[in-house]
């Protein structure tokens, strides 16, 4: 991980996915909403927390999930903890999975990506039943994740980019 010979440059790298974390959570929070706020807002914390914890376990510690799911719940509402629940379930799914999910074909992990993304939604879902006292609307949940999934490729080739010149390359 941080080599002490490595300094400024190292810590960067080492908190860079942490970063992206922190700057996706921002962008969901923004008040920007794509068409008009017909079409939901991709959850971008969950693609750099998923990515991330395939690719490059060591760059995202289980602390980093937990402080990015704390600042979205801080920024969003709902009950504290949720999202970082969410968050470290699917970070610990990653991290079980990566054997199998390493050196497939991209649509492999592309649903793999499906997967978790609505192991998180179903976990927010429940979460935001439980706090409501009633069942929620399950086709919101559904439309976020979907929307979430089809933005999963265009970051995945940004963060590879990223994770072969930044960190890889040292």
């Amino acid at each position: 991980m941080i080599q002490p010979e490595q300094g400024f440059a190292g810590i960067l790298r080492a908190l860079t996915p942490t970063l992206l974390g922190f700057v996706g959570v921002l962008l969901l929070s923004l008040p920007l909403r794509l068409f008009e706020g017909t079409v939901p807002t991709p959850v971008f914390p969950l693609i750099v927390i998923f990515f991330w914890s395939l690719y490059a376990a060591e760059y995202m510690p289980s602390v980093s999930t937990f402080l990015i799911g704390l600042l979205q719940d801080l920024l969003l509402g709902g009950p504290m903890g949720m999202w970082a629940i969410a968050y470290l379930v699917t970070q610990y799914a990653m991290i079980t999975q990566r054997s199998y999910f390493q050196g497939r074909e991209q649509h492999v992990v592309w649903l793999g990506f499906l997967v978790a993304a609505f192991m998180a939604g179903t976990i927010i879902w429940l979460a935001m039943s439980i706090f409501a006292g009633t069942w929620m609307p399950v086709r919101p949940m559904i439309w976020q994740v979907l929307v979430t999934f089809a933005f999963y490729p265009v970051m995945a080739v940004a963060f590879s980019s990223l994770h072969e010149r930044v960190i890889v390359e040292q």
